[in-house]
């Protein structure tokens, strides 16, 4: 069972975890600072390089809210676009594909004693969220597993 959705999270119309067939909540204390988080998330080109699941993604303009990419994450091809964009302390996206569609929200806090809390949340819907439930929830595990470890007071 998903815990409840936290409340600091912006979905769009449409979205969010009472209209989507899959929701995966991950926490994640890092050493690194919420603009050095929000600098490597809004590096969208640079996804390939750091994050498995991405085969390559293609940038035609500056992000901001309604501007859009794509990302090949086989065997699935996603037309992104930004849905939030409030650096360094929110960065959300919807993909749409064939057969998954999901909206991905980050949530970055200060951590007085030093480095940042990265709330993460997918919504996600269609046959393959149905049938890879599971899967998603270690999938999306994979994005916060490349930031820097937590930090050690």
């Amino acid at each position: 069972m998903n815990p409840d959705p936290h409340p600091g999270i912006h979905w769009p119309p449409g979205w969010g975890p009472d209209r989507c067939d899959s929701f995966v909540h991950h926490r994640h204390r890092t050493s690194a600072s919420a603009d050095a988080v929000f600098a490597k998330l809004a590096a969208v080109e640079e996804w390939p390089k750091w994050q498995r699941a991405v085969d390559r993604t293609e940038v035609v303009e500056d992000l901001a809210v309604g501007s859009r990419f794509v990302v090949v994450s086989p065997p699935h091809t996603f037309d992104g676009i930004v849905g939030e964009f409030v650096p360094p302390t929110r960065f959300g996206w919807a993909a749409v594909g064939d057969q998954l569609s999901f909206y991905q929200s980050w949530l970055l806090r200060d951590d007085p004693g030093g480095g940042a809390l990265v709330i993460f949340e997918e919504a996600s819907r269609g046959l393959a969220a149905l049938l890879q439930a599971t899967g998603r929830a270690e999938l999306t595990r994979g994005w916060l597993d490349t930031l820097p470890p937590a930090h050690e007071p």
